[in-house]
Parts: structure tokens; C-alpha cells; sequence
């Protein structure tokens, strides 16, 4: 397995589970052929006994107490331990022990909806833009009746960035499918973002839009203008923390579902853990970046889009069902 949670391998991953459970017509599946040794959903890496699973020549080309003595090293130290796990176990991993998410929580998430459920519905926005020649997004998160949250996210990039081709993701293919919208020249235009959000606003309800204050003055006095009702989301620890705690829970309930975008993914496993402290035993979740090419723009978006969803909905994760009595001391 790997650390990268998108491209080739994990496609292809995804292609032979989808064959396995029987998801793809049969004069597809029965041309194709995967043979994949991996540890099962819930097992306990820690358990020896099922390494087997992932190593199917344990005992003839590998020894399980060489294997026991390098994972007793490797468990000490983030980084080589998610390599033994990666590479010994083939669980698919984040690197560093800094990672938001990782691969099996992203896959509780993998359901998707159509556009046309999600019409009229009331949402909440945000948007991410772009300091220099670099990616733009926005994104609209929905509450659905049954307790989950569809998530649309749209990335634009400018030409000049496509054609450097740092991020090595699919530009072109992407931006037939309808994900990201290639802009010519060399950044992205606030007219653009807006003009985005006039057009789904002709099909859902945005109810308001959140977004970070730095160099957006020009594009919130637009949207003001056009009768959206913006509100700053402050990109700090103390404004970004709730958010981020709260968006991670949801995803290890498996209840955000999206339309089936492939950034939505490879932003959110771009996404690495910075705890800032602001006293000894509390402590705030700050977003960042693995590395400059592996983007965060998206999640940023959506983030900023929980953040109104989370502050008009003090109540939305509450237990509505729950006895609870107020009592009055006066």
C-alpha cells in the first residue's frame, strides 16, 4: 500500500474491492484479476498473530520475530511506524503522526448523492481564495434529514499553474468531469468565485457564507451586495478548533457524503494536525498542509462552511431524545 490516498493505486484499489463485492457487471469483474493481502477493517496491528494476512509468505521468505523485533523499534517513532504499517501490514496510511485523517476514515465517507436531492435544500458556504497564482475553492455543506451533511465542493486553477504541473493530479480530466474549472492567465479573478455562487444560489437556499477575511474585502462587498449574507471565519486556533474537532467526528461516523469529487479526497488527506497549546493540558486544532503541492484549498472552504453550520446549529449533534429537566434555585 501507500501514503498518497489518491491517484493510480488508490483507484485501482477501489476497482478490484468494487469487483470482490460484486458492484460491477459481471462480464466486467470476470475479466479482471486482484490478489490483495491485507489486514481487515478492525484488526489490531499490535496482534502478531494476524500479520499473516498481509504476508502470505511469513515463515518462508520472512521471519515473525524479525518482523516483531522491527515493529517493537519502529512503534516508537510516528514516522516509522506508519512505514511498518504502510508497508508490512498494507494498511493504507497518512505519513506522519500529524495526519487529520486517515485512509479507512476517508472510506466511511466514500457515499455519494446526486445534485438533483439536493435541490432547494438550505446549505452553508465558504470559500478559500488564493494569496498568489495559486488554487481557488468554495464549497456548499447541506444537512440532510437523516443526520448527514453532503458536502459540494469547486476548485478553480489558473492556466500557468496547470501547465507547472507540481501537484501531478489529473488537471484536464478532472476539468471535463466538471470538478475544477481551468482559468486562463495566472490567478484566479473574484468575479469568478462570485459569479459561482449566483449560479447555486439559483438552486439551493445558501443560508450564509463563511470565509477568511485576508484579501477577500472585494469579493464579500460583491456578494453583500447580491443579498448573501457573509460572515468572517478568522483562520486561528481559537476560531478553527471547534470546526476541525467537530468535522473529524463526523467523519468517524461515516456522515458526510459528496457527489463523488476526487479533490474532496485529495484535499482531505492533504490535511495534516497542528495542536497549538494555550495552557498545559488544553489544546486547539490548527490545519496545514503535508507539503506546498499537496493543496488544503478545498478543505479550507468547507471548513469555513461548517464553521456557519456549527454556528447556527449550536444543537444539530445534541441528543434531542435525551431526559433532560431545568431547575430553577431562585
Amino acid at each position: 500500500m501507500g501514503t498518497v490516498l489518491d491517484g493510480p493505486l488508490m483507484s485501482y484499489y477501489h476497482l478490484f474491492t468494487d469487483a470482490m463485492r460484486g458492484a460491477l457487471r459481471p462480464e466486467i469483474a470476470d475479466r479482471m484479476f486482484a490478489f490483495i493481502c491485507e489486514l481487515d477493517e478492525g484488526d489490531d496491528v499490535e496482534d502478531s498473530d494476524l500479520w499473516i494476512k498481509a504476508n502470505p509468505s511469513l515463515g518462508v521468505l520472512l521471519d515473525l520475530e524479525q518482523l516483531k523485533s522491527d515493529w517493537a523499534r519502529a512503534k516508537l517513532n510516528p514516522q516509522e511506524r506508519s512505514d511498518f504499517i504502510t508497508k508490512q501490514l498494507d494498511v493504507f496510511t497518512n505519513a506522519g503522526d500529524a495526519s487529520y485523517v486517515d485512509h479507512e476514515i476517508i472510506e466511511r465517507n466514500r457515499e455519494t448523492i446526486t445534485e438533483d436531492l439536493l435541490e432547494g435544500m438550505e446549505c452553508y458556504g465558504g470559500f478559500d481564495l488564493s494569496a498568489t497564482e495559486d488554487f481557488t475553492a468554495a464549497a456548499l455543506e447541506f444537512p440532510l434529514d437523516d443526520g448527514r451533511l453532503a458536502v459540494i465542493q469547486h476548485t478553480w486553477v489558473p492556466q500557468k499553474k496547470v501547465e507547472l504541473d507540481q501537484e501531478k493530479i489529473p488537471y484536464y480530466e478532472y476539468a471535463m468531469a466538471g470538478w475544477l474549472t481551468i482559468c486562463p492567465g495566472e490567478y484566479i479573478t473574484q468575479e469568478t468565485v462570485y459569479d459561482w455562487f449566483v449560479a447555486q444560489a439559483e438552486r439551493y437556499a445558501i443560508r450564509t457564507i463563511g470565509y477568511d477575511p485576508a484579501n477577500a474585502t472585494w469579493l464579500v462587498r460583491m456578494l453583500t451586495a447580491r443579498g448573501f449574507q457573509c460572515n468572517p471565519v478568522r483562520q486561528g486556533p481559537l476560531t478553527l478548533n471547534a470546526p476541525m474537532k467537530d468535522i473529524r467526528e463526523q467523519l468517524l461516523d461515516g456522515k458526510f457524503v459528496t457527489l463523488g469529487d476526487p479533490l474532496w479526497t485529495w484535499y482531505l488527506g492533504n490535511v495534516r494536525l497542528r495542536r497549538d497549546f494555550y495552557d498545559r493540558e488544553k489544546e486547539n486544532w490548527v490545519p496545514t498542509k503535508r507539503d506546498r503541492y499537496r493543496k488544503i484549498d478545498g478543505f479550507m472552504a468547507w471548513l469555513d462552511a461548517h464553521a456557519e453550520y456549527m454556528r447556527l446549529n449550536p444543537l444539530a449533534n445534541v441528543d434531542t431524545d435525551a431526559n433532560i429537566s431545568i431547575y430553577s434555585l431562585a
